[in-house]
């Protein structure tokens, strides 16, 4: 996560994103010398708040080590709008989390709401996103996650049953990945 806000002003934003490189100029050397990726979460409160503060801050990395870690909950849910940005984005996606906005992250609800954060369960369509994935033949990481409330707990009470619910999950995006090709 990128301290500061991305709601600000061009030229604001432009020169936040610029401190926030530049401060983390030794862990990109880092980054390069070992092949390793840094991938900073779009998130909300942070300075990659916004798509447009996402897409400022793909413009101004100048090393391959360096981009985005796409969370599509930290983004107004509009499936067209996540996809659009997945695409500018490009190359500098490096990972991707299979997370939508949910009542249940933030306080404690009924389970099946908390679910609803997951890909398939909720409002999302997940399907322009992963078209995006497979045109961009993305190879990183994407990660099917939600925040149970309390932060920390697992998801669901047994292992088997997390298993299951990640396996769906799993199973309706390869789904959306089939359509796609």
């Amino acid at each position: 996560m990128a301290p500061g806000k991305g709601d600000v002003p061009g030229d604001e934003l432009a020169a936040a994103i610029k401190d926030f490189l530049e401060n983390l100029r030794p862990s990109i050397a880092a980054a390069e010398e070992v092949g390793g990726v840094i991938a900073i979460e779009n998130h909300s409160n942070s300075l990659l708040r916004t798509p447009d503060s996402v897409r400022s801050f793909a413009d101004a990395v100048t090393s391959d080590r360096v981009g985005v870690a796409l969370a599509p909950h930290h983004l107004p849910q509009d499936a067209h709008l996540i996809a659009t940005l997945a695409r500018d984005l490009g190359p500098r996606m490096k990972f991707v989390y299979a997370q939508q906005d949910g009542k249940g992250s933030k306080e404690k609800l009924p389970k099946e709401v908390e679910l609803l954060q997951m890909p398939g369960r909720g409002p999302l369509d997940f399907g322009p996103l992963m078209r995006e994935l497979a045109a961009q033949r993305f190879a990183g990481p994407v990660e099917i996650f939600m925040h149970p409330v309390p932060r920390g707990v697992p998801i669901l009470d047994t292992v088997p049953a997390i298993t299951a619910e990640v396996n769906r999950a799993q199973a309706y995006l390869e789904a959306l990945l089939g359509k796609a090709q």
